[in-house]
């Protein structure tokens, strides 16, 4: 889905209300939510806004969901991103985030773990928390549910708030839009609340 909005801008971490997520250097970011939620659009853009700025980000795709022919719609640059495909198998993903954290290079490291979001341990979440700080790469994890506890710097929570139909006859069958909203459930820099809502285009 593509960002229709009415207010231009990210989210950033010294305000209130944010508007969309934006990963940061040397810490873990969270996006949870359901399906239809707005999570992989927001995942989409974070990762069109690296890969614009010509740096390199990874996608560990946990249960092979990604689209590239969509992404590379939304704007995303292929050739500046590597892509892990997992095959549903999350201890896989966990470890090839746990990898690529490590390795110079990346500006952000994405995890997607889909509905399905494993138990994490204190000790395997404060081990990826202080790996990013190390090599001042941004790990953003996204999911049904929060994986790092207190080891996130920011965590936001995707809603949905409402679905348009488009097409013929009296009952439209084709998606047009979804309208999402943001919540911010943890922050260091910035106090929590909600943020004006978002449309995004099939």
């Amino acid at each position: 889905m593509h960002d229709h909005r009415s207010h231009e801008g990210a989210l950033s971490t010294g305000g209130p209300t944010p508007k969309r997520a934006v990963p940061i250097r040397g810490e873990i970011t969270e996006i949870v939510g359901a399906p239809s939620s707005g999570r992989t659009s927001h995942l989409v853009a974070c990762l069109r806004d690296v890969v614009s700025r010509g740096e390199t980000a990874a996608l560990v795709d946990t249960e092979e969901t990604f689209d590239p022919g969509f992404a590379s719609q939304a704007g995303v640059d292929l050739r500046r991103l590597l892509w892990v495909r997992c095959g549903g198998h999350r201890d896989v993903a966990l470890r090839a985030a746990d990898m690529l954290v490590r390795c110079p290079g990346f500006a952000l490291v994405a995890l997607d773990l889909g509905e399905r979001v494993p138990r994490l341990s204190t000790t395997l979440a404060f081990r990826l928390k202080f790996a990013v700080r190390r090599t001042d790469v941004a790990l953003l994890i996204v999911g049904r549910r929060r994986l790092t506890g207190s080891s996130a710097a920011l965590a936001i929570e995707t809603l949905r708030e409402g679905i348009e139909w488009a097409g013929p006859g009296p009952v439209p069958t084709r998606l047009a839009r979804v309208r999402t909203t943001t919540r911010v459930l943890r922050s260091r820099r910035a106090a929590s609340g909600w943020s004006p809502s978002l449309w995004w285009s099939a």
